[in-house]
């Protein structure tokens, strides 16, 4: 299976807490990706294919049965939103993300299924401000 990475050229993120939130300068809209969105989000941007991402959370995870299904479908809904793109070239993977968890108890967690919410609300604001859309020399350069 390919590797994808978020589509910089459009897409700026943060993380919070366990959740993601990724902004579309483009047109506006906004998406708030769950914890386990996010640690699938994480795993793409260290360069690791879908196939290398199930065989990372199954390591992790106690419900592995349902990971093909859950992570495949959520990967194709981030590329069909436009959310991922190929890289041009896959990246050296050099680490494995810190963010997957297990319980204080020790217990291995389920995995949820990861939650992909789009929003269209704050599109407006979003595409007035001139402020994203700057070089490296600042506003008001393009």
């Amino acid at each position: 299976m390919s590797a994808y990475m978020i589509d910089k050229s459009r897409f700026v993120f943060e993380q919070f807490d366990r959740e993601m939130v990724l902004i579309n300068l483009e047109d506006g809209l906004y998406y708030n990706v769950s914890d386990t969105g996010t640690e699938i989000l994480h795993l793409l941007e260290e360069g690791l294919s879908v196939a290398e991402i199930l065989d990372v959370l199954s390591a992790h995870y106690s419900n592995t049965e349902e990971l093909p299904a859950l992570v495949e479908g959520f990967v194709a809904e981030l590329k069909e939103q436009g959310i991922l793109i190929r890289p041009l070239q896959r990246a050296s993977v050099n680490r494995l993300s810190g963010v997957l968890a297990v319980e204080p108890n020790g217990t291995i967690r389920c995995f949820a299924p990861p939650v992909l919410n789009r929003y269209d609300d704050m599109q407006e604001i979003l595409l007035i401000d001139p402020i994203h859309q700057v070089s490296d020399q600042g506003w008001p350069n393009r």
